[in-house]
């Protein structure tokens, strides 16, 4: 399973090969199919809801959690406080980073699409479907990931409040702006803005990103991209998903993060 089993990815209409859907075995776990995000347009069969489905029931559980209840309405006036300042006890398990980590490598792409001016439409139609939905679009569905591996930060019980306050501002923060970025991009491409409105857009979207990664441990940033590219290589057959070989080829510590990932995100 992949983020992208829920939220088909912006990777396609770039040109990438799109993973072909069909219906597979309860117990396979899906892997992206190529670098950066693979479509993942399932279809659904008994053991499997849909991908709406499981979106929606993941957004609803993130609205009703505590993890929601941390919505800045501005940034604090008190002294500015980079992340890096902040003590952290503990960061969150892999699982929770993978999903925005796919996220990055579809930006990423989204940018590079960009210098291709004949990719403009379906960029466009792309970006559409990203911020339709409401509630339950894809990008309050990424909102919800980020907000959750936030959640999932341990700080020192002695750390200041203060801190841990401004901390979460700047995390959240920084997010929301790769994702506004985007939407603004995509209203400048329906209306026919210049190539530098809409490279400026894009880049301060992937620049967004970068920064919020930059207040991770490079550690996990390396940690991340290896497990990406392992379940990837696992997946032998090429057919998008792990079955239970593919899964067994991966080490213990692997698989454990992997099935964690599929227990927190759905399948």
């Amino acid at each position: 399973m992949q983020l992208s089993a829920l939220l088909p990815p912006l990777v396609p209409i770039l040109g990438v090969r799109a993973f072909v859907a069909r219906p597979r075995a309860a117990m396979s776990v899906h892997v992206s199919s190529q670098v950066g995000l693979s479509l993942r347009m399932l279809t659904p069969t008994e053991n499997h809801p849909s991908p709406s489905k499981s979106r929606r029931n993941f957004l609803f559980s993130i609205a009703g959690s505590g993890a929601a209840a941390f919505l800045p309405a501005q940034s604090s006036d008190a002294a500015a406080i980079s992340a890096s300042s902040v003590r952290v006890a503990e960061w969150p398990n892999l699982a929770y980073l993978e999903p925005i980590f796919e996220l990055k490598l579809s930006v990423n792409a989204l940018v590079l699409g960009l210098k291709d001016k004949s990719k403009w439409p379906l960029i466009q139609k792309r970006l559409e479907k990203f911020f339709k939905g409401a509630m339950i679009s894809e990008r309050n569905y990424y909102g919800g990931v980020s907000i959750k591996y936030m959640d999932q930060i341990k700080y020192p019980k002695d750390e200041i409040k203060e801190y841990i306050k401004l901390d979460k501002e700047q995390r959240f923060n920084t997010f929301d702006a790769c994702l506004n970025n985007l939407e603004l991009l995509k209203n400048d491409l329906a209306g026919n803005e210049s190539e530098n409105i809409i490279f400026s857009d894009a880049d301060a979207a992937l620049r967004a990103l970068n920064e919020w990664f930059s207040y991770i441990p490079s550690s996990d940033l390396e940690a991340v991209e290896m497990l990406f590219k392992t379940v990837r290589g696992a997946d032998s057959n090429r057919d998008g998903h792990l079955d239970d070989n593919e899964l067994n080829s991966l080490s213990q510590a692997d698989q454990e993060v992997w099935k964690k990932r599929v227990d927190l995100y759905g399948d």
